[in-house]
């Protein structure tokens, strides 16, 4: 069930999801583009899952990924200054 402010009505706030949804992904996606994601975001966290909780995931795991490239970046330029050393 959406939880829509009061001051939209629910087609006006479809609308405007679905806009941010053309947004970020392209403007020649689909719904099947749509659903696709969604049903590999639900494959991955569960069906059941707040929203809240899939973003906190996603975060994490991208956030972990930076940092172990920062770290493999950082031991790269170590061995760099080793070698011309």
């Amino acid at each position: 069930m959406m939880v829509v402010p009061s001051t939209l009505d629910r087609l006006t706030h479809t609308i405007q999801v679905l806009q941010q949804l053309q947004r970020l992904l392209t403007v020649s996606a689909t719904l099947s583009d749509v659903a696709d994601l969604l049903a590999c975001v639900e494959a991955e966290c569960g069906e059941e899952t707040l929203l809240e909780d899939v973003i906190q995931h996603f975060v994490g795991e991208h956030l972990a990924v930076q940092i172990a490239q920062r770290g493999t970046a950082r031991r790269s330029a170590l061995v760099e200054l080793e070698v011309a050393a």
